[in-house]
């Protein structure tokens, strides 16, 4: 195994005192000068962390105010995590997501695989119909692993203040920074039919995502199914 480079070290730290809380969501880095030297590196090995940790999401720089622990925000959301707009349409409406179901469950083999648990573990099991122009668009079936998200209710995520992964992270600590994600096509079936307002014959997209944290570790399971009648899956790609 290679050694870490000096700026590489210095990710590591920051990254782990994030894991910590010493430094909550929202709040601004130590000044560069000062966090150079409590580090012991110079300006720019620190600028070289920092910018690394900036592409991937986890701090966010503000012109004129310093470094900060991002935050799950209404923007953040629907710009980084929320992919489905209207047929032709260049613009992402504010979405309304509605808890139809959570459960106490054990992971079966898939589940914890992608949560990289032990098969039988308990998990929660969540199930979401999202709404755009009060239209249900798209259902998610989430798992999480309990160890985690101890002692999450109903109340806890119907109450919530803001999106799904800003109660990830007030509450739990946990921070969604990226998503990989696999699309294949599918069939409604009867349930999702219902649900979405299709025949059981209809064509259906099925988004399969693992949620990542700050040291790539799996924080979420989910299996989206998406009504592609008049709205469709949205990616743009930064090169």
């Amino acid at each position: 195994m290679r050694s870490l480079t000096a700026y590489e070290e210095v990710k590591q730290k920051i990254t782990d005192d994030l894991v910590r809380g010493r430094y909550p969501m929202g709040q601004a880095l130590p000044a560069e000068k000062d966090l150079s030297k409590e580090l012991d590196v110079s300006i720019g090995t620190l600028r070289k962390a920092v910018d690394e940790l900036v592409a991937e999401g986890i701090v966010v720089r503000r012109q004129g105010r310093g470094t900060y622990v991002a935050e799950h925000d209404l923007k953040r959301l629907l710009y980084y995590f929320f992919h489905v707009v209207k047929h032709d349409a260049d613009k992402k409406i504010n979405p309304r997501v509605e808890l139809v179901s959570l459960t106490s469950a054990l992971a079966n083999r898939e589940e914890a695989s992608k949560l990289q648990i032990k098969e039988g573990a308990s998990v929660w099991r969540l199930v979401n119909c999202l709404y755009l122009d009060d239209k249900c668009v798209m259902i998610d079936h989430i798992t999480l692993d309990k160890k985690r998200f101890k002692n999450l209710t109903r109340v806890d995520f119907i109450n919530r203040e803001g999106s799904i992964y800003q109660l990830y992270q007030m509450k739990y600590g946990q921070t969604v920074v990226r998503s990989s994600e696999r699309l294949r096509a599918g069939l409604a079936g009867k349930q999702y039919s219902e649900w979405l307002d299709l025949k059981p014959d209809s064509p259906v997209l099925v988004i399969r995502r693992v949620a990542l944290g700050i040291q790539d570790e799996p924080l979420e399971w989910r299996v989206s199914t998406l009504n592609t009648n008049q709205h469709e899956y949205f990616s743009e790609l930064v090169v």
